[in-house]
């Protein structure tokens, strides 16, 4: 508007639908930061549930063979899990000669060992990742 002075100003709408704008473009902005953070957060915490199930892996390769191991014949790694990560041993099963069995009669000395880790959050969905482990009895010279 043109004032009789010949000064031009902004209406106070003008000025509101400025600030509606810059403050839509606000939380726009802030949204997609916050997605960032959270997508990073699980990301961070599927590699490190990784990294631990590998670890766990690698530590029952090398321990000594029990045959007819149970589920919880087997130790956890150090360094423990942060809070919210849940480990287990589903399942330990049986080389038959020909396929794996639930069965411990059939252990000829290859051990099947399935490792699981559930991380549950409240922020986000939890996820739950699982690594097979294939263990062997040692070879004495009658192999």
């Amino acid at each position: 508007m043109i004032s009789e002075d010949g000064d031009t100003g902004e209406t106070l709408i003008e000025l509101l639908v400025a600030i509606v704008i810059l403050g839509i473009a606000v939380v726009a902005i802030l949204g997609g930061i916050v997605v960032i953070v959270e997508s990073s957060t699980l990301h961070r915490k599927q590699a490190q549930s990784q990294n631990w199930l590998r670890s766990w892996a690698e530590q029952i390769s090398a321990a000594t063979y029990n045959d007819c191991a149970a589920a919880g014949g087997f130790s956890l790694p150090s360094p423990s899990l942060p809070s919210g990560f849940t480990p287990t041993v589903t399942a330990v099963q049986y080389w038959t000669g020909t396929s794996f069995s639930n069965s411990c009669a059939s252990d000829q000395g290859i051990q099947k060992v399935t490792l699981r880790v559930v991380v549950a959050n409240s922020l986000y969905p939890g996820f739950t990742q699982s690594l097979d482990v294939v263990v062997r009895k040692p070879c004495v010279s009658s192999c």
